[in-house]
């Protein structure tokens, strides 16, 4: 086979305009050029006619994977984000490594240094044939690394969506989990509430925002974009918000934090301006790290069974490499855990 490239500066087709000619998915596509039993002889000439009218080849990287099995999954993260410390990915790895190892299929996780450099390490997995299937997370919205599979016919899930949403993946409901953390703290007295986030680049964090911003509306209370901000990779972000959000006038009496990491940070930005966190200041967090229960005022947040997540992202890969034609998406809703940190808001003068 000829390896092809979707759209690209030759003007060669990709699998998602043949899936349009042929009207069709692209799994479908996918699946009746690479030879499955499960895709009907009517369909397999449709888009067999379809490819050979707009000139699209099946990747030789991919088809060679198919016939050289690897045995292995991989797990991409990028290394600002987790500097492998994070226990929200430890607890997934754990429950996907489990529902992997029961098939036979071994687990490695592969680092890249940012976001750009992800694009290339995909490409590596892929075309130096080094693992069956791919994993991986911090989608966007118009996210390259999932259309470039995608024309690959490539086996691969994602933890989070894109605006398209054509391909498999697992994701918290970060809408319902804005939402429900306005509500809270809207509930006890708070009009200033500020939320701290990881960048709306993310689709799980511009979601968060969507949620957020919707809480205000049914609660009443005007949007001020001075309360948003994001926040990036590491532990000392929140309290750079903090020291912007009180030296800049914009004085919150609540915070709701994207992840739990931002909201630790932002407490010790509290303390070092002389404010108490949960009595000055309220606090919600997202992940509910075990950290969370130990710190004073314990965080209140938002848990996720992660050793859950981690085995049903194992058995919608293992599907997919199994020949299952089916995108499965899966939500999961975060339970909001109440601890010390979300307090009333404090009447004015109140020493």
């Amino acid at each position: 086979m000829t390896a092809r490239v979707a759209d690209g500066p030759a003007g060669k087709a990709g699998i998602r305009r043949v899936a349009e000619s042929a009207g069709v998915s692209v799994s479908t596509v996918s699946r009746a050029l690479n030879g499955y039993t499960d895709v009907n002889a009517a369909t397999r000439a449709k888009v067999a006619a379809a490819a050979e009218e707009l000139g699209y080849r099946p990747s030789y990287a991919a088809a060679m994977l198919r016939r050289n099995q690897t045995d292995t999954v991989t797990f991409m993260v990028s290394k600002p984000w987790t500097r492998f410390v994070d226990p929200f990915f430890l607890g997934i790895l754990d429950g996907l490594e489990l529902a992997l190892s029961a098939q036979g299929y071994d687990l490695q996780v592969v680092m890249a240094r940012d976001y750009e450099a992800e694009h290339d390490v995909i490409r590596r997995v892929v075309e130096r044939q080094r693992s069956d299937a791919l994993i991986f997370a911090r989608t966007r919205p118009e996210d390259e690394r999932i259309d470039w599979l995608e024309e690959r016919g490539f086996p691969f899930v994602t933890i989070g969506q894109t605006s398209r949403n054509s391909h498999g993946f697992i994701d918290r409901d970060q809408r319902r989990v804005g939402l429900e953390a306005v509500h809270r703290l809207a509930a006890l007295g708070h009009q200033r509430i500020a939320f701290l986030s990881t960048p709306c680049r993310y689709t799980y964090s511009l979601h968060g925002r969507e949620g957020y911003r919707q809480g205000l509306t049914e609660a009443g209370l005007p949007h001020d974009p001075a309360l948003e901000i994001e926040c990036f990779l590491s532990r000392r972000t929140g309290e750079e918000a903090v020291t912007q959000l009180f030296t800049t006038g914009a004085n919150p009496t609540a915070l709701f934090c994207g992840n739990d990491m931002i909201a630790l940070s932002a407490m010790e930005g509290l303390k070092r301006l002389g404010l108490t966190p949960g009595q000055d200041v309220a606090l919600i967090g997202c992940d509910d790290t075990p950290l969370a229960a130990h710190v004073r005022p314990a965080l209140t947040s938002f848990r996720l069974d992660l050793d859950a997540m981690g085995i049903r992202l194992g058995r919608m890969i293992l599907g997919r490499l199994g020949g299952d034609p089916a995108v499965t998406q899966e939500f999961v809703r975060g339970e909001m855990v109440l601890r010390e940190s979300d307090s009333p808001m404090r009447p004015k003068g109140l020493a």
